[in-house]
Order: structure tokens, then sequence, then C-alpha cells
């Protein structure tokens, strides 16, 4: 047993601070360790094998083989008296060595004699515990079984390397998730702002064209909102489901527009990326809105239909609309209207190609982009 003044590797506040980084003290038995200390205790042909655990007042065992229980008191810990000795500790008969002579496990009948233990050594140097084999008979382990016992106390301490980054991995994830959860709803509401604004401008102005763009300015501003807030809502910060949200986009299209007016949308939900979700969704605004300006003699009727389907590995967006069609001779791309240019933007955002066929009724915009989406159910 230790003397009183001697130093106690035990009581290390580094050390110990180190053993509980790892989470590990009072977690259930795996199979991950219980079939190191297996293999361990079948290389060395020894009854007794445990991956043990020292903390500042017991040894617990993450598993074991021989034992049959989880923890014993701190005082009467052979594994204690080596976290200050690197790699293979090996005490051929325990009842020689004055540290342990008089330990209850050593001096009970039929008590333990042999111990061999590998160092659960951390990257910073700092002895948390042993992966050890024991035996009631003197003995010693040869070479070979020496080398197999500290690659063995090395995947001990592989695993619980990997546990405690793949924590630290998932706490900073769930960290940036919360922040871009943050920042999407600022976006949404600051956005909202502006468009309060815009409609306190459309009330002095006068101008039919000017409350045409600033109504279209509106529309647009809101599509881009719309997207925030429905990544503020969802866990899934990084990604929307395009039905649900060019839906959205559509009903505030709707909200503006005659009561006489028909929309038809079938859209195959689909998980899209922010950096695609958020051109398609301003491309869709300005083909809706581009159908119900110059689309229908009357602003006050028609129908407009909106379709997103996957094709092969492309997916593919239709505006269509049962109007008057392009005038003779109009070339789409040829145009100098802002709504075009806009259009085709966006398109180049999306690294897609549009073509527009005069349908007799009607004009139909077909385009096609590639995305990385998952299909959803």
């Amino acid at each position: 047993m230790l003397m009183p003044n001697h130093y106690d590797p035990a009581d290390s506040v580094e050390r110990l601070a180190a053993l509980r980084s790892y989470e590990i003290l009072d977690t259930p038995r795996e199979s991950e360790f219980d079939e190191l200390v297996e293999l361990a205790a079948e290389i060395c042909e020894a009854p007794i094998s445990v991956v043990n655990l020292i903390e500042d007042h017991r040894q617990w065992f993450k598993a074991e083989v021989g034992l049959g229980i989880r923890e014993t008191p701190l005082d009467i810990s052979i594994c204690r008296h080596v976290l200050l000795q690197p790699g293979i500790t090996m005490i051929s008969d325990l009842r020689d060595d004055p540290r342990m002579c008089a330990n209850p496990l050593v001096t009970a009948d039929e008590g333990l004699r042999f111990y061999a233990g590998c160092l659960l050594e951390t990257p910073d140097g700092h002895g948390i515990g042993t992966l050890c084999v024991l035996d009631r008979s003197p003995r010693l382990l040869t070479l070979r079984q020496q080398s197999a016992l500290k690659t063995l106390a090395h995947q001990v301490m592989a695993q619980l390397e990997l546990r405690r980054s793949l924590r630290q991995k998932t706490l900073l994830l769930e960290q940036k998730e919360m922040l871009l959860k943050e920042v999407n709803h600022r976006t949404k509401n600051n956005l909202q702002l502006i468009v309060g604004l815009i409609q306190l401008q459309l009330r002095q102005v006068h101008d039919k064209e000017a409350q045409t763009a600033l109504m279209d300015t509106s529309r647009r501003i809101m599509s881009i909102a719309a997207v925030h807030e429905r990544l503020y809502q969802t866990d899934e910060v990084g990604t929307v489901n395009v039905a649900t949200y060019l839906s959205q986009v559509v009903a505030g299209i709707r909200a503006t527009a005659s009561h006489e007016i028909t929309f038809e949308l079938d859209i195959t939900p689909a998980r899209l990326s922010l950096d695609t979700a958020i051109p398609l969704a301003l491309l869709v605004n300005e083909l809706v809105t581009n159908a119900l300006k110059y689309a229908y003699a009357s602003p006050s009727f028609g129908q407009v239909s909106i379709t997103v389907k996957p094709e092969n590995e492309l997916m593919v967006l239709t505006v269509a609309d049962k109007g008057k069609g392009f005038s003779s001779g109009f070339n789409p791309r040829k145009s100098k209207s802002l709504g075009m240019k806009i259009i085709a933007s966006l398109c180049r955002q999306l690294n897609a190609d549009f073509v527009f066929v005069n349908n007799q009724p009607g004009v139909i915009c077909i385009t096609k982009f590639s995305a990385a989406t998952h299909l959803s159910h």
C-alpha cells in the first residue's frame, strides 16, 4: 500500500480531467471493449482480464473477464501503482512486491499472484488506467504475449479517442446548426422588414410602372425570405423540400394576384441545397409573374401551372400559361427586358438551360438543371 506522504498519481487533477474527458465512466458494457478483454485473456492464457480505469476514489471496469464486478475501492487497486509507468508492467508474484503484498486481493486464500498491465495513456501522456491480465499462480508473459497485450491496449485507447472525437464533432455540428438557424431567422426578419418598407413606399408612388417595379422587387425578396423561413423551421438547416418551399413561394404570388387566377402545382418532393433552392424560387417567381403580366389581355383572369419533376439525373421545371403567347418574331434570348435578363442570370446560377415554346394557346418555359437531390417519400 502507498505511504500517506508518497505522491499518489491517482489524485492528479490533470489526469482525472483527462479521464473524464472521455465520458466513459459508468457507461454500459459494450462488445467492442468486451471482445478486447476476451482476446487478451485468450492470448495471455489468463483467467482474468480487465479494462481498468482509475478514478480518485475507485477503479472502474469498462470490460472484464473472470471478475464478475464493475468496480472496487481504490485502496485495493493494483493498477493505481503503475499509472506513472508507460508500456507493460509485469509482476510475476505479487506477494514479492512491497506495494502489493498486503493487498487483500493478494493475501486472500487463492488470492491474485500474477499481474501484467499495459498503461492506457492519453496523447498528452496521462495514464488513465490499464488493460491488464491476472492469474492466481505466479508466472510470466512471453514476448509475443506482451506485444499482443500492448497492441490491444492501443486499441482500447483508439476506441476512446474515436468516441471522444465523434462527440466533439457532434457538439460542433449542433452548435453550427443552432447558429445557422439563428442566422436564417434573422435574415428572414430583415427581408420581411425590407418588404414592409417597400409596401410603405408603394403608397406614395402613383406611377404605374414604378408601382409594378416595386411589386416585382417585393415578390423577389419574399421568395428569398421564404427559403430562410423554411431553413429556420426545419431540422435540416442546409436543405429545403422543394415541394413545400415552392408552394409557399407561389402562395405569396397568389396573395397579390386576382382571385380569378388559378394556379396548378405538380411538384415532386425532393430536398435541394440552399444554393439551388434560392435561384430556383426566384426563377419560378419571375416566370409566374411574367405570365400574369403578359399572357392575358385581362389581368383578372388566367391560369398558370408549375411542375417540377425528375428526369434521369436532372430536375425539370415547367411553367406554362394558356394566354396569348409571344408576338410574332419575339425572341426571348434577345429580349432586353429586365425579366428576361433575370431569368437568364438565374439559369446560369443553376447551370441550366431554358427554352420557351409557343404552345398555342400560351407559352411553356422548360428549364432542366442538375442538382444533388434526395427524393422524399
